[in-house]
């Protein structure tokens, strides 16, 4: 009988990789809004370069700018942990779909709950909503490249057996 679980050194690598990207998120919420907004108008100064290049005349909205931060930080997150249940199941990581994304959802409304209690900051439902969508994006991308890589195994030893 085949072992479904992934190699232990894959297992450490994206639960240590997970537990960092949560520490990251949960660490800039407890950033003081001053802090937070200097960092957004950074990323923003280097996103308008860039557009610049391309002709663009205005810069990019500071609010769109973290939106879109939140989203692709835990659309990180989601991938990590359909990692982690790929690293328990590498045949059916999916059964392990609904602990994936509650823990998701759970992470994206401690992230929210801390900014609640930092000077300048807020806790918003709508954040924790576009959290949960990058959470739901990056666990189906991990599906589709778990499945395609899952595939090309198969095909591969057909032809070989």
């Amino acid at each position: 009988m085949k072992d479904n679980r992934a190699s232990k050194r894959f297992s450490v690598i994206v639960f240590a990789l997970t537990a960092c990207m949560m520490i990251f998120a949960w660490g800039h919420s407890c950033f003081p809004a001053n802090l937070s907004s200097m960092e957004s108008n950074w990323v923003v100064n280097l996103f308008w370069k860039f557009f610049r290049l391309f002709g663009a005349q205005e810069a990019p909205d500071e609010q769109l700018i973290r939106k879109l931060a939140h989203y692709s930080e835990y659309t990180a997150i989601g991938a990590l942990m359909l990692s982690c249940a790929y690293s328990r199941d590498r045949f059916r990581p999916h059964r392990f779909l609904a602990y994936v994304l509650g823990a998701g959802l759970l992470t994206a409304v401690i992230d929210e709950t801390i900014q609640l209690f930092v000077e300048g900051r807020a806790g918003m439902i709508a954040d924790v909503w576009i959290d949960f969508g990058g959470v739901v994006t990056g666990t189906l991308i991990m599906l589709g490249f778990y499945a395609v890589v899952r595939s090309r195994k198969k095909k591969k030893g057909d032809k070989n057996g």
